[in-house]
């Protein structure tokens, strides 16, 4: 008979630190996805529980008791050292877990870590720089526009439409303005004019699969069409308004090189259950723009992920059982068949 497999859905609360800020709803998205993901997975018979995590509270993973863990830590910006040890309880508790390891999740969310681990791997990704004071030389081999990113954020946190500079005078002034305003490092990419995707890796019994992409479509044209925090968070502002998801037609040829990118950059990066790489290409060039390696799950139309796996005939419950069977079948415990 099978056993019904018990799972702990472990997610990352607000820290006070964010609560305070400007950027909140990013915080309450992740609860919200573990919400989403805990239903999915009593709809496919598991015993599944949520195991809210604060930053108080990091030592009650230790004590889970389950057959395996969805991971949801989420904390990054100036929390990341509370994912660091969430993500090394989790490991120590010797439970099967979905997704990034502790090492996967700490390259990631660190932007210059992450660049250096593709460019150390020959994985394309745009010419870019790392400014720590602000006052450092700006390389002298860009090619603008150039846009300026927060090392350590995510969501698009930091990013605005002023982001994107056009000269070395007004990026090394950006860089500055950024890591006062911010208190952390930055990075400068040059901003890759063109059409932009968000590619969805999963493991399945066959080996990698990458789904079919999905394509941001923004409304306005060049250095302008890009996703702000407002464009992703605030829909009282007009930014909201100018981008959505959908899924494209893409050349054969072409879509088959995207694949190849995706797969390469999932196995060469060490990636487990599933990943998400933000693309933007310039003709039949293709850049990576962000590895996540352990994206948030929702079943939300307005992400990427989901416009995805409904592509590829799935649905919610699917797709983060697929994950879960995934990663059960690494730690080789049995997988109950939903």
């Amino acid at each position: 008979m099978n056993k019904t497999r018990t799972i702990a859905v472990v997610y990352s609360l607000p820290t006070r630190r964010a609560l305070s800020g400007a950027f909140a709803d990013t915080e309450q998205d992740t609860v919200d996805s573990a919400e989403e993901v805990c239903a999915a997975l009593n709809l496919k018979g598991a015993a599944a529980f949520l195991v809210p995590v604060s930053e108080n509270t990091i030592d009650s993973i230790s004590r889970i008791k389950a057959d395996c863990i969805v991971n949801l830590i989420d904390w990054t910006g100036l929390d990341l050292p509370l994912s660091d040890m969430a993500l090394t309880r989790i490991e120590h508790t010797g439970v099967p877990f979905t997704g990034a390891t502790r090492e996967n999740y700490l390259t990631t969310s660190d932007k210059i870590l992450m660049k250096k681990a593709l460019d150390d791997r020959n994985l394309p990704t745009p010419r870019w720089q790392m400014f720590e004071l602000g006052t450092e030389s700006v390389r002298g081999d860009f090619v603008y526009p150039v846009i300026v990113k927060l090392a350590f954020e995510h969501c698009s946190i930091g990013l605005t439409h002023d982001s994107v500079v056009d000269d070395a005078g007004q990026l090394a002034s950006r860089a500055a303005e950024r890591i006062k305003t911010f208190g952390e490092p930055v990075i400068a990419e040059e901003f890759i004019v063109g059409r932009e995707f968000q590619v969805t890796a999963l493991e399945t019994p066959r080996g990698v699969t990458v789904l079919p992409p999905a394509e941001i479509i923004f409304d306005t044209q060049g250095p302008e069409s890009l996703l702000t925090y407002e464009s992703r968070w605030e829909e009282s502002t007009k930014d909201y308004t100018t981008s959505r998801v959908a899924l494209p037609e893409l050349d054969p040829g072409f879509g088959r090189a995207i694949e190849t990118v995706a797969k390469k950059t999932f196995k060469n990066l060490g990636f487990r259950d599933y990943a998400r790489l933000d693309i933007r290409t310039r003709g039949t060039d293709i850049f990576i723009l962000e590895s996540n390696c352990n994206p948030g799950l929702s079943d939300s139309d307005e992400y990427g992920m989901t416009v995805s796996y409904k592509a590829a005939g799935m649905t919610f419950a699917d797709f983060v059982w697929t994950i879960v069977s995934s990663s059960m079948r690494r730690f080789m415990r049995p997988v109950v068949q939903a």
